[in-house]
């Protein structure tokens, strides 16, 4: 027997142990009556894609309703489609010009029905939980009573290899369609292919992004679409589709449950979750500021501020901070030793933690797990001005720093789906993709050089704040050369980058922090729990000092050629103002994200 056999034979004996494992593995995740597989009819090979690309899973110990596939909205089950038929594609417009594709859920479990279909480009990963319901309550579910044409691509200038015909449900009185319907054929669909929901089990939405569009005579633009304010509405996860005439609206779906939270993850489940998906968060290597425990900050000088109240040190864990002051009448300062004061500014990595926060997200389906992380000094920014970077002093510097990076779970199978970047008072939600991962599913995240707000790649990032035209960018590289030459501005450091405006550095070094090992969940909002002191604080956590803004630019411009000076003064004045002063922030308990989404 040859080797070239038993190595081929080896082969295939490793594949099947495999596949079993993979099999075993599987059915021990989802100990349930939902059936994930796709059906023996489906052309698997074909028709049939799957998005759900995050794995490995995790294995959640049992209890309440989290991970197991549906959530009862009340009087309806939604169920998360996993595998998704191709119903129609184009490769021409859409964003980046590569054409959107159209699909069907498939594969549902028993009792299931299709309530629309999905569209996304082709340039962008699977972005939305796509929903299919079962009723659970008599009459929750009804066949439409016809289907008005919305668009066809039959005639249009666009790359296919057959016609797109989008139909629009008309629902019976009392029910509201939620998503439209693609075929291939000018034949309306049958009744039974789709379902309207109850009008009491719906509510509002909103046009939020543009999908893909066409814009001659046979005008038509599709979108996906958003709950317009209810905090129990849920995403179905289907698109709009709007032609020159439209005035259509579709609807989405409402938890109607007294308790809304019975899929949100137990204690248990959270530290599961936190195991599986905890980021690692790593500090430039020319880092001087890193986080610190709140409680390391306290007992290593902190002094509380008070209107009408003597200077005083913090006591504890914060027992003697108010909870019921106006921001600016407490603040919290370093120590008054000037020594320990700049001991204190550096933190202290090898004890600090992460302070999590668990809340529900889109009315229970989905968990936001904010991670929060305390630096007890804010570092000064850069400026990115052409291929120049300016380094802007005392500007953005300022006595405490709170920034955080939210996981967003999806409740039907506990898999993460989004995670969010704070970034100056703002942020980024980005996919996981986006990210590297270390032990396969913890994504990797960069906090800035002194701003530590975080990014998932390590280079330069340049926050825009004015467009340049093309005589003033080749004006920059012509000063830049001289100014190369020259070695005369040691202030500005010249690099194969572009820019204009605030710049934020990032890049991995041997400081990093294992957010999975150093947390501590401090709320968890469906639950009674006891709260740390400190996070009820509802002054400041840095004083407030105000500076000649206007000097401090001067003395930055003064350096720089003639030519430059206009331009970095413009630059300077488009800052955020978040930039113009040593203002401390509020702790994370007093922001507007803590009980309502994030900021972008």
């Amino acid at each position: 027997m040859s080797s070239v056999f038993l190595s081929r034979f080896s082969l295939h004996i490793c594949k099947t142990l495999l596949i079993i494992f993979q099999i075993f593995c599987n059915t021990s995740w989802a100990l349930n009556d939902f059936s994930t597989t796709p059906s023996p009819n489906d052309n698997v090979e074909d028709d049939i894609v799957s998005f759900d690309g995050n794995g490995p899973f995790p294995i959640y110990p049992g209890g309440r309703d989290f991970g197991k596939e549906a959530i009862n909205l009340g009087g309806l089950d939604v169920y998360e489609a996993l595998f998704f038929k191709k119903i129609w594609t184009t490769q021409s417009g859409g964003l980046k010009a590569f054409g959107a594709t159209c699909y069907e859920p498939t594969s549902l479990p028993k009792g299931f029905k299709l309530i629309g279909h999905f569209c996304k480009p082709n340039s962008v990963d699977m972005f939305v939980s796509v929903l299919t319901a079962k009723a659970t309550t008599q009459g929750a579910l009804k066949s439409p009573i016809d289907y008005t044409l919305i668009w066809t691509s039959k005639g249009a200038d666009i790359t296919k290899v057959e016609d797109a015909y989008i139909w629009l449900p008309i629902p019976p009185h009392g029910y509201k369609a939620v998503g439209h319907i693609v075929t291939t054929s000018p034949v309306k669909p049958s009744l039974d292919k789709v379902w309207c929901i109850r009008s009491d089990f719906t509510d509002l939405t909103e046009v939020d992004s543009w999908i893909w569009g066409y814009n001659s005579s046979n005008i038509v633009n599709l979108y996906t679409t958003k709950p317009k304010s209810s905090a129990r509405s849920v995403p179905a996860g289907t698109f709009l589709a709007q032609n020159g005439s439209s005035t259509h609206e579709l609807a989405c779906l409402k938890m109607v449950r007294r308790n809304p939270y019975t899929a949100m993850p137990s204690n248990l489940q959270i530290r599961t979750l936190m195991q599986a998906y905890a980021p690692w968060v790593y500090f430039h290597p020319d880092e001087e500021y890193f986080p610190s425990s709140t409680p390391w900050f306290f007992k290593n000088g902190a002094v509380l501020h008070q209107t009408g109240r003597l200077p005083a040190h913090v006591k504890g864990n914060g027992t003697n901070l108010p909870s019921n002051v106006a921001p600016e009448d407490a603040y919290l300062d370093l120590p008054d030793d000037e020594d320990e004061k700049e001991r204190v500014k550096k933190g202290f990595l090898s004890t600090a933690f992460a302070y999590v926060h668990v809340k529900p997200a889109l009315a229970g389906t989905y968990t936001d797990i904010a991670i929060w992380l305390y630096y007890p000094f804010n570092g000064g920014g850069k400026l990115q001005l052409g291929p120049l970077v300016i380094p802007l002093g005392i500007i953005g510097e300022h006595v405490s720093d709170w920034e955080h990076i939210t996981l967003r779970i999806d409740n039907y199978r506990g898999i993460l789906k989004n995670i969010y970047l704070s970034q100056h008072a703002k942020g980024v939600w980005a996919r996981p993709r986006e990210f590297e991962f270390m032990n396969s599913t913890r994504p990797v995240v960069y906090a800035s050089l002194h701003g530590h707000t975080h990014y998932s790649t390590p280079t330069y990032h340049v926050h825009m704040s004015g467009k340049l035209e093309e005589s003033q960018i080749r004006m920059l590289y012509d000063e830049f050369q001289k100014m190369n030459n020259s070695n005369k501005y040691n202030i500005v450091k010249g690099e194969k980058f572009f820019g204009f405006g605030p710049r934020d550095d990032t890049e991995k070094s041997d400081n990093v922090m294992d957010i999975a090992s150093r947390y501590d969940l401090v709320y968890t909002d469906y639950k009674n729990s006891g709260e740390e002191p400190w996070l009820n604080y509802s002054g400041r956590w840095g004083p407030k000092i105000t500076y000649s803004f206007a000097k401090a630019v001067f003395n930055i411009v003064e350096s720089l050629p003639d030519k430059l000076k206009e331009l970095a003064t413009k630059a300077l004045n488009g800052l955020p103002p978040e930039l113009f002063g040593e203002e401390g922030p509020q702790g994370p308990k007093m922001r507007e994200n803590w009980t309502q989404d994030e900021r972008v």
